[in-house]
């Protein structure tokens, strides 16, 4: 299982792995219903909805409490010729739950639908609506999972231009690579310094209004904290403003494109560098037993599950067949069953 956060942190839900996030892949807006097909095939659909309780609402459904899983749920099933759908309902604390799980219906009898409405009960049995601190631990949680989602997804591009021989193209991801590096070092320096697993998450999410943080301030900031040397922050704005010249001047300055082979070389050497600086807050974190890392190790050999999660977490990022991974729902599905 893989976790979901609502938009604004409003509750999580664990889902299966193979369940895709419709609501962004397809274009719609993130608000309710939240809606999740298969990565592979779309043969039925679970879709969750919360909304304020209206005055005049069903009172036999008794009001439930924030932050707890395990929600008592009112069940009901509609059918006709074309589809099926089961639908669960649930009140908490001023808001309710409304889950449906839509399906064809010649597929009703089917060993394959009672797997997957088995399924829906257990992501409907970690369903929370969060609020105060348990929300806002959430979404940092989530923050940091998609961000650790979205460099892992930068490897894919990195490799693509690699093979392509794109030189622009990877000057460019590997400077947000060595970018998303320091933020990451700046958050562990942090957590590490204050002794505290919450995330400064403005540094790893910039969302539409958000004032943003350049990469030239990271540079200066991680050097203000000592995790990089004096040297190494001028090595990364003179490689900034060679990159500059690539992005912006190429045609109006005297840059050679020969020249570029020699910044790839530079900037995925001062990357190395940056990498294992972050390597280094990662495993001070591990040993003291502090910060995010308290309780995991980084640099563990990930399991079958984890893995199949992070293809997930890349996929969405992606939102590119020709890049998605292959994710396995009878390993996932046999996997539970051992839980």
């Amino acid at each position: 299982m893989k976790n979901f956060t609502a938009p604004r942190g409003i509750f999580s839900l664990s889902i299966p792995v193979e369940w895709q996030y419709i609501n962004v892949a397809g274009g719609m807006e993130e608000k309710s219903p939240y809606c999740f097909q298969h990565y592979q095939e779309s043969k039925s659909a679970f879709q969750i909805s919360c909304y304020p309780k209206p005055a005049k609402w069903n009172n036999r459904i008794p009001d439930q409490q924030t932050n707890t899983d395990h929600l008592q749920f009112e069940q009901a099933r509609t059918y006709d010729e074309e589809f099926n759908i089961h639908l669960w309902f649930a009140n908490v604390e001023g808001h309710y739950f409304m889950a449906k799980f839509i399906y064809d219906a010649e597929r009703a009898q089917t060993a394959e639908v009672a797997a997957e409405l088995g399924q829906v009960t257990h992501a409907l049995s970690t369903l929370q609506f969060l609020t105060g601190v348990a929300r806002v631990v959430t979404m940092e949680l989530d923050i940091y999972d998609k961000f650790i989602a979205s460099l892992a997804a930068s490897f894919d591009l990195r490799s693509r231009a690699f093979e392509n021989m794109a030189l622009i193209e990877l000057v460019i991801i590997i400077a947000n690579q060595i970018d998303a590096y320091l933020r990451m070092s700046i958050v562990l320096h942090k957590q590490l310094r204050d002794q505290t697993e919450r995330i400064e998450v403005g540094l790893l999410r910039q969302e539409k209004g958000d004032r943003p943080i350049f990469e030239k301030q990271i540079y200066s900031m991680a050097a203000d904290l000592e995790i990089i040397s004096s040297e190494l922050r001028d090595s990364l704005f003179s490689l900034y403003s060679e990159r500059n010249k690539v992005v912006h001047r190429y045609i109006i300055s005297e840059f050679n494109t020969r020249n570029l082979t020699h910044i790839v070389y530079e900037y995925d050497q001062v990357c190395e560098k940056v990498r294992l600086r972050l390597k280094y807050f990662e495993d001070l974190q591990v040993t003291q037993k502090a910060g995010i890392y308290a309780h995991k190790n980084p640099s563990g050999m990930p399991d079958a599950m984890a893995m199949d999660i992070l293809f997930a977490q890349v996929n969405d990022k992606h939102l590119d067949k020709s890049l998605f991974r292959k994710i396995n729902p009878e390993k996932q599905l046999i996997n539970e069953k051992k839980e």
